[in-house]
């Protein structure tokens, strides 16, 4: 509208309001730009109903690592928050409460849905990468007998090692005595512990690259976290090519049977005898529990339509 005409206007349809300064007019436009609306009602509404999703696979993933059983969430945590909400902060318990969907059913299947979505992740991301593979096996205590597969390897400057998958097996794998032969076996060039001390190399590249990377006072900094920290710098694989190739195979070998003793002694908790009905092979307790991993929650809640009383 012209000015001339916007000033008709005001005086012909509010005349109380021609005495009014601009900054009068910039209020009440922000106030109808703010003013509710259904779309807004029903995004404040659907945000409010993701947070007691998001609340039930959050808690689900804390029953998960903690290796109790899935019962705990309705019969021991929800009545702790209720308690929590009436007497500390003196709210009413059963709207919220009514939010987080924590039955026995529901906490197993969201285990199910964050350990298949870190698996999913897993298998991408190492399609993608170098790695190296542990393989072990135990005695369940049905004498069945149990194969963990973990893999090691490097991302975002950092070495993850997770379980890769649990089988049962048909047989035993006690006739392969030299499993862990080539951890034993296993020499490590005096270079990749400490690049900066006196190295005999008879490789002409790699003496090159060493000498040029032993006058690299700004890398020689980080040597002080470690070597494994050294080499895990993000311009390594870029101005030393040759070096990276090398040490990154050693980066990323086990270097022992840890993680399968460590996951044997988890299923032996998760397998106790209030829970030996415990399916460890396709349930996603046993990968939760010893994932470094974080499960994408996000991508999880928009797999659900959400309802008030879900």
């Amino acid at each position: 509208m012209k000015p001339s005409k916007l000033q008709d206007h005001l005086r012909r349809c509010h005349p109380d309001k021609t005495e009014k300064d601009l900054k009068y007019f910039q209020t009440l436009k922000d106030k109808f730009q703010k003013r509710p609306t259904l779309d807004r009602m029903f995004a404040s509404t659907s945000q409010r109903n993701d947070d007691g999703l998001r609340a039930s696979y959050n808690i689900s993933l804390l029953i998960a690592k903690s290796g109790k059983p899935h019962t705990i969430g309705e019969k021991l945590i929800l009545p702790a928050v209720e308690e929590v909400l009436k007497t500390v902060l003196h709210k009413p318990a059963s709207d919220i409460i009514k939010r987080i969907p924590l039955s026995n059913n529901t906490v197993e299947r969201r285990i199910d849905e964050m350990s298949s979505d870190i698996e999913s992740f897993l298998c991408n991301y190492l399609q993608t990468t170098h790695f190296s593979i542990q393989l072990d096996e135990s005695t369940l205590p049905d004498n069945a007998a149990l194969l963990l597969a973990y893999v090691r390897f490097i991302m975002n400057q950092e070495i993850y090692e997770e379980l890769l998958f649990a089988r049962t097996l048909i047989t035993d794998t006690k006739d392969f005595e030299s499993r862990f032969e080539d951890i034993l076996t296993m020499v490590i060039p005096p270079w990749i512990i400490n690049p900066y001390g006196d190295i005999e190399e008879t490789n002409v590249i790699i003496q090159e690259e060493l000498t040029e990377l032993s006058t690299n006072e700004e890398l020689k900094v980080q040597f002080k976290n470690g070597y494994q920290q050294f080499w895990l710098q993000n311009n390594i694989p870029v101005t030393y090519p040759v070096l990276w190739n090398i040490a990154r195979k050693f980066l990323i070998s086990f270097p022992s049977s840890y993680l399968v003793e460590r996951g044997f002694s988890a299923v032996t908790n998760l397998l106790t005898k209030k829970r030996n009905r415990l399916d460890i092979i396709s349930r996603g307790d046993l990968r939760l529990t010893l994932t470094k991993l974080t499960p994408n929650v996000d991508n999880l809640l928009l797999k659900h339509q959400v309802h008030p009383s879900h």
